[in-house]
């Protein structure tokens, strides 16, 4: 698991990641991604993972959040074990249908890295799309779809995947400890 300062819980599958900028604070949801600036910080922060350069635009925002809202609707559907979200699979389907870019292997000192044959931000946008709905079709139904979660402390929204089964938080040091305090003073102040 990693953290930045601008998204609390990073290096979980990329849906996971995706989905989870979209927060709870004090009771209110609020998107961390909010605008191009928003999404070109998130794709900087997962560049090691993801096929992506310069600066996202409006258009970007717009497709990613979108599919960020259906793969969010997908993944907390299935950690509820919620009636199935129609709209979200088709829309998820839409995009898995959707012919991929033409993509080729390169290979530099620090390792292989996938590239796209043409540049233009439609060809870039619909290779973002694709990436991450084959991720979410995998955190869905791959290995792993068991161990789908959602955070467990009241309030929280963030997903993970508990390759530990006794993981029951996002982050240990943050809704963790927030249990583990609230735990510790229910059990020192009785009644």
């Amino acid at each position: 698991m990693n953290t930045s300062p601008d998204f609390p819980l990073l290096g979980e599958p990329l849906a996971l990641d995706l989905a989870n900028t979209r927060i709870c604070r004090q009771g209110t949801v609020v998107d961390l991604l909010r605008n191009a600036s928003g999404l070109t910080s998130w794709l900087r922060a997962e560049r090691e993972r993801l096929v992506w350069r310069g600066r996202a635009t409006a258009e970007d925002f717009t497709a990613v959040a979108t599919l960020r809202d259906t793969i969010d609707a997908l993944l907390h559907a299935k950690c509820a074990s919620a009636t199935t979200p129609q709209a979200a699979v088709d829309a998820l389907n839409r995009i898995l249908t959707k012919p991929v870019p033409d993509q080729y292997l390169t290979w530099n000192a620090a390792g292989p890295k996938r590239a796209m044959a043409s540049g233009s931000s439609a060809v870039r946008r619909q290779l973002l799309l694709h990436t991450l709905a084959c991720d979410a079709l995998e955190v869905l139904t791959g290995r792993d779809a068991p161990r789908l979660r959602k955070c467990r402390q009241p309030g929280c929204r963030l997903l993970f995947i508990a390759h530990n089964p006794r993981r029951l938080w996002c982050s240990g040091t943050s809704c963790g400890n927030r249990a583990r305090v609230a735990r510790h003073y229910r059990q020192s102040h009785p009644g």
